[in-house]
This record gives C-alpha cells, structure tokens and sequence, in this order.
C-alpha cells in the first residue's frame, strides 16, 4: 500500500511514521521549574547527533499550541537529564507522559525518587540505571505544529556500577525498552551480534 503524505492529516501522518520509524529510544528528560519542582517526560524523537563535541537531541511538540513545561523549563535553565527507560521502571515511565497541572511534582506522583545530579541543577531518577547531564546548546523551532528541537551538550554520564565493565556498559544486562508504533514497545533482551567489518578491506561490489 502506497501513502501519500500530503493526503493524510497530521495525526495519521504521525501514527504512520511513528510506526516505521522504530524502535526508538526513549529520552527520559527531568527539568526543574522556577519553584524548584522537578518535571519529568518521555520524549521519543530522540537521538545522538554529534561526538565533538558530544550532543543529543530530542523533539517535543507543543501541546494545542503551546510550549510544555520541558521546553520552558530548560529555556529558563538550560540544563536538563535525560534517563534511561528500562524494564523495570517502564511502567513509572508511562505515568510521566501524562498531561499534569504545572505545580504537579511528576516524580512523586509516580513513586520516582529524585536524586542530587553531578554537574546540573535539575535531578536524576534513582530507579533508572543511567543518567546523562546536559547543558543546552541551543533549541530550534521547526514544523507548523511546531516542534521544538532541544540540543543539548552531554558534559556527564553516570552509569550504575553492576553494568560496567572493563569501562564499557554491559548490553545484555541494561535491559532497555524501545519506543513502537501507537502504544506498542519493545524490550531489548534478545541481544545478537555481528562482526564488525573494515571498510577499507571489505569486498563491496
């Protein structure tokens, strides 16, 4: 079946790519309003983008037109933590996609437990195995919706001890969760590996 994308409206254009791009990582983001109450949200427009200087981004669309509590809040500071989804703390997760009142702590309404970050003001979530600092390196409007394109540099990454080894995270042990189409995920606990192969040796015709 063939789609034409400028035949379809915004929600089916949105359900139909959100269905083949997949899976997606899910970025976690925790940010702190001006009242020093923490917010946390699921993001899964979500990637790394450069290693020099090392940056990740994520996209987050405006609620009926808009700017979420995310956008301000790290426009206001300009730090941000984005966590890890896994297994284990994927139903939490899916608590901190909903809509809450701005004066809402989200970690606390679901059974989250904020933790003292390294380098930023905003807190990391215990229950989830790794943690990446940000500071903002700039937020790029884009799309009638729009959407916001939050930039942010990663200047620390703390990982739980039990996953490292040898400087380098256990894979078969993260145990993270992917984003799917509609309200599909997926787990990450069927690992397989392939060699990796030199470019400059390969017989590529």
């Amino acid at each position: 079946m063939d789609f034409e994308l400028s035949q379809l409206n915004a929600k089916e254009a949105y359900s139909l790519l959100t269905s083949c791009i997949v899976p997606r990582p899910i970025a976690w983001v925790t940010t702190l309003d001006e009242n020093g109450i923490f917010n946390a949200a699921p993001f899964s427009y979500f990637t790394g983008v450069s290693i020099e200087p090392p940056l990740t981004l994520f996209a987050v669309e405006r609620r009926q037109g808009e700017k979420k509590d995310t956008v301000i809040n790290i426009e206001r500071t300009k730090e941000f933590v984005v966590n890890l989804v896994t297994s284990s703390n994927v139903e939490q997760m899916n608590i901190t996609s909903k809509d809450f009142q701005v004066d809402q702590d989200e970690l606390k309404l679901a059974g989250l437990t904020p933790v003292r970050s390294k380098v930023v003001s905003p807190p990391s979530i215990k229950e989830s195995p790794i943690h990446m600092e940000c500071k903002l390196d700039q937020i790029i409007e884009i799309g009638s919706s729009p959407h916001s394109l939050v930039i942010g540099e990663v200047i620390q990454v703390t990982v739980d001890d039990d996953l490292v080894e040898e400087g380098k995270i256990k894979m078969e042990h993260l145990h993270a969760v992917g984003r799917m189409g509609g309200k599909w995920y997926t787990k990450t606990e069927q690992l397989f590996e392939l060699p990796r192969l030199d470019w400059r040796k390969a017989d590529i015709k």
